[in-house]
């Protein structure tokens, strides 16, 4: 007579072997070769795009550099490699390394294939960068002629990881092996039907979380003890469970009131749990996100691959750029947790957003740093003029006059250069509170340009304003003069001897427009992105000249998102500037 566990040892290792000789079968081959397949084709439809487009690279205007910055920025985030290359094989450009340092591609199979007119793709290891690569290139052509080959590639490895497919193929998989399971299953039932079945009810009741039921033992001495000793278990397992539901209600009040996110994942990188701060961190609910993969959960490859590092028994700690849901720094620490075997079941992962924290020392160390520049130069100027006059020039009245006005110019920038610093840091600290309210806009302009008349003179420059009386707004009255001296002066020391300034506004729907131009000497067109940084001068030597402290435009575009508007420039050298400032009816943050 064959005993139960000869029976259910050589029937299960019969269907394990069988099962995992099928999945092999199933998924392995299956999802390499149709991923392969499918990439290449993909691979080959992109390299046509990109050789319609390509034929600008071949006019001879842009070096290798500007090509390989081109290609990098058009690859952007997505993780294809973009290549041009000659019909001598010479690369012109790459989005991953200098074409200057590439050698002659034109023994490529798939650049020999584009170079005689045909669309063709190959796999193999890249010489340049070692690693395996799937290639696909088309020939560039205009007017009939073959100019070179744009080719597009992507690494072997970021392709075959295809989640969805083995995804589907893992379910029929796990399908068809519960039909085998429920059906070997049945075929065993069949051989101790008689002595179980009395058995097998009493442990279903208990199964199903009826943990009072007791099972009756069967007429069977073997099934008896085991009966008997499975009531034993039923009861310790009840008073463990109680334990559980107490130490579980502890722990779900410790996680929910702690401050740091918390994130759980099995030895399979599936969640098991979230407490309500890491829902906040990564933009995630835990219902939606437990029994899921982190990398389905949260797609970010650096943040997958320090958890699964803590799964292989490390300590990880580090601090994480992440860019969704929202641009963060975030700092991370993850630890193995063992059962009693050593083995790594679980890791515990603590998250914390420390962006605002480094935006913060990172604004002080801009600060600190910008500060200490710009009073080097007017704290040494004063220096040594008070050294020059304690060391006789004061004998000479006409000397002493001159280092006076200019100790009187440095003093005066140093004032200037302080109260700009102060308004500045108020504004970016978020400390200054708009006092709304509705104003002529007209009085407002001619009152200021009224102060930079005396200024406007000295340079020789006309101001005029074209703000119709009737325009009002709904604005800090004090912010709003400070943002115009700011531009006004501006337009008045960079313009020239007979130019001109004109204040103008619009209502466009419910906002404010207000333009400041002058005829001045312009910005060049390359200098216009930054020329709302903090102490960013176009013309130093001029700055220098006329006193600026590289703050004022800074100051304007505080004031103006404070308000919840924005502010714009338009310039051409030689031709002049203007400033365009819009202000909302009502701003939307920071009223009083």
């Amino acid at each position: 007579m064959k005993s139960l566990k000869r029976i259910l040892i050589a029937r299960y290792t019969l269907l394990v072997a069988a099962v995992l000789v099928l999945l092999s079968l199933l998924v392995i081959i299956p999802v390499r070769n149709y991923t392969l397949s499918r990439e290449k084709k993909d691979l080959e439809d992109q390299a046509r795009l990109f050789a319609g487009q390509a034929s600008r690279f071949f006019g001879g205007e842009m070096t290798a550099e500007e090509v390989d910055l081109f290609l990098e920025e058009l690859a952007g985030e997505l993780p294809i490699r973009l290549t041009v290359i000659d019909d001598q094989g010479r690369v012109l450009g790459d989005s991953e390394f200098p074409a200057e340092e590439m050698e002659n591609h034109a023994g490529r199979p798939e650049v020999a294939a584009a170079l005689r007119g045909e669309v063709s793709s190959s796999s193999r290891e890249s010489r340049t960068l070692g690693k395996k690569f799937i290639y696909a290139a088309a020939p560039i052509e205009s007017d009939g002629e073959i100019l070179g080959v744009a080719r597009v590639s992507v690494q072997e490895e970021d392709v075959m990881p295809v989640i969805l497919n083995l995804w589907w193929i893992i379910l029929a998989a796990f399908g068809l092996l519960l039909l085998v399971i429920v059906g070997t299953s049945l075929w065993t039932e069949r051989t101790v039907v008689g002595a179980l079945g009395g058995l097998c009810e009493g442990v279903s009741s208990v199964a199903a979380g009826n943990l009072e039921k007791k099972v009756a033992a069967p007429g069977i001495a073997d099934f008896a003890l085991l009966a008997e000793s499975f009531n034993a278990m039923a009861g310790e397992v009840r008073r463990r469970m109680e334990e559980l539901d107490s130490e579980r209600k502890k722990l779900e009040a410790i996680l929910g009131n702690v401050s740091s996110g918390v994130l759980v994942v099995d030895a399979e990188n599936r969640v098991l749990l979230l407490n309500p701060a890491a829902e906040a961190v990564l933009g995630v609910g835990a219902a939606d996100a437990v029994g899921r993969r982190l990398i389905e959960v949260f797609p970010d490859t650096e943040l997958e691959g320090a958890v699964i590092l803590a799964g292989k028994g490390e300590v990880v700690e580090k601090e994480l750029e992440l860019f969704y849901p929202r641009r963060m720094t975030l700092r991370l620490k993850s630890l193995p947790v063992r059962t009693a075997d050593g083995r790594v079941e679980a890791t515990v992962s603590t998250l914390e957003d420390i962006t605002p924290l480094k935006r913060v020392d990172r604004i002080r160390q801009d600060f600190v740093a910008n500060v200490s520049h710009e009073l080097r130069t007017p704290v040494a100027t004063v220096r040594a003029l008070t050294e020059s006059l304690l060391g006789g020039a004061l004998e000479s009245r006409e000397t002493a006059e001159r280092f006076l006005r200019d100790l009187d110019r440095e003093t005066a920038r140093l004032s200037q250069l302080v109260e700009d610093l102060l308004a500045l840091s108020r504004l970016e600290a978020g400390e200054t509170v708009l006092r709304v309210e509705e104003f002529s806009l007209r009085s407002v302009v001619e009152d200021r340009l009224e102060r930079k008349s005396k200024l406007a003179a000295k340079y020789g420059v006309h101001l005029d304003s074209d703000v119709d009386s009737g325009i009002t707004v709904e604005a800090d009255k004090g912010l709003l003069a400070t943002l115009l001296d700011n531009l006004l002066d501006n337009a008045i020391k960079y313009n020239r001897p007979g130019g001109r300034v004109v204040v103008s506004a619009r209502r466009e729907g419910e906002d404010l427009l207000i333009e400041v131009r002058d005829t001045g000497v312009g910005i060049p067109r390359e200098e216009l992105p930054r020329i709302f940084e903090r102490f960013y001068r176009v013309d130093r030597a001029r700055s220098r000249e006329t006193g600026g402290t590289g703050l004022g435009l800074s100051i304007v575009k505080h004031i103006a998102e404070l308000h919840g508007g924005w502010v714009n420039v338009e310039s051409e050298v030689g031709a002049g500037s203007a400033f365009f400032v819009r202000i909302p009816r009502v701003p939307r943050r920071g009223v009083e």
